[in-house]
């Protein structure tokens, strides 16, 4: 007996899950290829500038207008780390990164139609909070600035360090417009030497593994100009400056600043042990050490402000 193959509609349907499938698996290769590390770190400062920000507004709740401007800001960031992802393609794959985008798991075009959606729905947001929707275009700049022609700061080291430290600057500024305040001077200071923090050590150690990568794209960075044993050396001078100056301003100024400059100058201590005993095997244990360094700092001064019943 021959059986006839069934054609009928529902033979030929995808099953009903397929779509809402795809568009989970896009979300989540969107969100690995934006760091989440980073991306939690960005919230971070957020956070923190809310929580600095000193009592203003008239007695009007914020809560609402801090974590709208949250979710903006993560929009934004998401935007701009998917956008280098996109853009990072060739150099990422010579350095061997298993980021979504370079093993071919998340398309191209569709991740640049994921960073168009994200720009506007963070701007649509942050239009809806006082005062915010300026400083998360700025930053959506600062990341387009990051990675696109005609600027591309990622080039060179010193104009990708101007960049970030800025990126950062503004997220701690976000989080105070978004609760409607301002920010005591010590832990104003103390948040721009964490920014400072990002743009000597951060984008220094970060290119520390890709110099294969930054060669093959003709970048100009430090580790790639000067070579690895001279970035090494000169974060390994920029981590502990940047520690003793969050120690000045607790010791000479705000003593509440000291819970957050203690971690960061404990941090700027294993920074440089990383850089000046380097591990062929650990390539990324500076920048590791680093971004340890910027949540046990955060997390201090958060702690901090508590304690002294700033909160």
């Amino acid at each position: 007996m021959t059986v006839t193959p069934h054609h009928g509609p529902s033979a030929a349907a995808p099953p009903a899950t397929a779509l809402p499938g795809r568009v989970l698996t896009v979300a989540r290769h969107c969100v690995a290829e934006a760091r989440p590390v980073v991306q939690l770190v960005f919230l971070t400062r957020f956070a923190l500038g809310a929580l600095c920000a000193t009592a203003a507004g008239g007695g009007r709740p914020a809560a609402r207008d801090v974590l709208v401007g949250a979710v903006a800001l993560y929009g934004a960031v998401l935007a701009t780390y998917l956008l280098n992802g996109v853009m990072d393609i060739a150099e990422d794959r010579v350095n061997g990164s298993r980021r979504p985008v370079a093993r071919g798991d998340l398309p191209a075009r569709t991740a640049a139609r994921v960073v168009a959606g994200s720009a506007v729905v963070s701007l649509l947001l942050a239009a809806s909070v006082p005062g915010l929707v300026g400083l998360v275009a700025l930053l959506l700049v600062l990341g387009w600035a990051y990675s696109m022609p005609p600027f591309t700061a990622k080039r060179k080291t010193s104009s990708g360090a101007v960049v970030v430290t800025a990126a950062g600057l503004v997220a701690y500024l976000a989080g105070a417009v978004a609760a409607h305040g301002s920010m005591a001077t010590g832990p104003l200071v103390l948040c721009g030497v964490l920014a400072l923090w990002m743009g000597a050590v951060g984008a220094v150690s970060k290119d520390l593994s890709d110099v294969p990568g930054d060669t093959a794209a003709g970048r100009a960075t430090f580790a790639v100009v000067r070579g690895e044993r001279a970035a090494r050396h000169f974060v390994a001078v920029a981590a502990p400056v940047l520690g003793a100056a969050g120690l000045a301003v607790g010791l000479l100024g705000d003593p509440v600043v000291l819970a957050g400059a203690v971690p960061l100058a404990a941090g700027a201590g294993a920074v440089v042990w990383r850089c000046l005993r380097p591990r062929p095997d650990h390539p990324r244990a500076p920048y590791r050490a680093f971004m340890v360094t910027q949540y046990a700092a955060n997390a201090g001064l958060a702690a901090g402000l508590v304690a002294a019943g700033w909160v």
